[in-house]
């Protein structure tokens, strides 16, 4: 009998948080019910509001790799970091969940599109540029030729450049 008591308590509880979904969100019931599997502690809602804010999508767009990118780098989906080898601009970009790097050497642009964890040791490292040359620079498993480039034989072309650097600017 307690089994029942417990499981029904269980679904009405969640009950409850897939209509505090749909109003807070203005979400239909599918979406709500996704939402609340994916999220289920509300006390964690305000940080997927404000990660899907900086993103500029919805809420239901959210997955829990996005709001913890977004949480260990202080709250902000881009930034610039500083380096012995110069600065580091960087952009999380939530469809490849992947952070998207532009660094100049010297006048030479490169860019990397590298992952969550090689991203929070490289910003958590004792010298950023040490780690540079030792983990990123000339890594071939991080060169994407289509998030890549500045590296060896494949120079960035302008328009590369430039097109991070508008979405680097169009996000808040």
């Amino acid at each position: 009998m307690k089994k029942f008591m417990v499981a029904d308590l269980v679904k009405a509880v969640k009950d409850d948080l897939i209509e505090i979904a749909m109003e807070s969100y203005n979400i239909n019931q599918s979406e709500a019910e996704r939402f609340v599997d994916n999220f289920p502690n509300q006390s964690t809602w305000a940080d997927v509001e404000a990660t899907a804010e900086s993103l500029g999508v919805d809420v239901t767009d959210v997955e829990d790799d996005d709001v913890e990118s977004y949480m260990e780098m202080g709250g902000t989906n881009k930034g610039e970091l500083n380096s012995s080898v110069g600065k580091i601009q960087w952009m999380y970009d939530n469809k490849l969940k992947a952070y998207l790097i532009l660094m100049m050497l010297g006048d030479t642009p490169v860019m990397y599109k590298v992952n969550k964890d090689l991203m929070m040791d490289w910003k958590n490292s004792e010298s950023m540029g040490e780690y540079y040359n030792s983990y990123i620079r000339g890594n071939m498993d991080i060169e994407d030729p289509e998030h890549s480039c500045g590296c060896g034989p494949n120079p960035c072309e302008p328009e590369q450049v430039d097109r991070f650097n508008t979405r680097f600017v169009s996000i808040s």
